[in-house]
């Protein structure tokens, strides 16, 4: 209750303060907030906030990267790729140089996208704590731009991968939001099929 009552009002008027105000220190500050009344929480439970089912096995991130690590790391691979450092999962550095970013919004830049003509696809597995499908399905709703109506109109479709439902589509002209079902925000590795059958269906389409 404290989370829904007082933590998200909180949290929802410091990023419009970030937004409207702009601001290292008003963006840090939104950002703090956010983290306190709503991921901190979350955190001491031990499950795992891409995937609520789950605990959190391996701390910070959750899931064991190190054979991604070793991979990429190979020498062979690095000068395949013309890499001239080693990969890290979620390296600390790039996190830092973000600080002061994390709150500030960027769907405004969509609209031109859709203007233009251009296919928009916004994707979440419904088990997702950190990117969870109610707050994407809420935003793209408010989302401004000339097929707001037809969109917020169109009726959510069952996605079904060989007859069985995987999620739900909402889709009007070139803008769509997805669901899937029973994934979390590792889509692919939860759900591969369905993962595969919405690449197919946006870029073969």
């Amino acid at each position: 209750e404290l989370m829904k009552h007082v933590a998200t009002p909180a949290a929802v008027a410091a990023a419009k303060a970030c937004n409207k105000l702009g601001g290292f220190v008003t963006c840090i500050a939104a950002q703090e907030i956010y983290s306190m009344g709503l991921m901190i929480p979350y955190f001491t439970t031990g499950y795992n906030v891409y995937d609520m089912r789950e605990e959190c096995e391996v701390p910070p991130l959750c899931y064991d990267f190190s054979n991604i690590e070793t991979y990429l790391n190979q020498e062979k691979v690095r000068k395949y790729l013309g890499a001239t450092k080693r990969y890290t999962s979620c390296d600390k550095s790039v996190q830092i140089g973000l600080i002061g970013d994390f709150m500030v919004n960027s769907q405004q830049l969509i609209p031109d996208l859709l203007h233009s003509g251009i296919d928009v696809l916004i994707y979440n597995g419904d088990q997702d704590y950190i990117c969870n499908w109610l707050g994407s399905d809420a935003w793209t709703k408010k989302l401004e731009w000339d097929g707001k109506e037809g969109f917020n109109s169109a009726n959510p479709e069952p996605f079904e991968v060989d007859g069985k439902e995987v999620g739900k589509l909402r889709s009007f002209e070139n803008f769509s939001f997805l669901q899937v079902y029973d994934a979390g925000h590792m889509v692919p590795m939860n759900a591969p099929e369905a993962a595969l059958a919405m690449l197919r269906k946006f870029t073969l389409h």
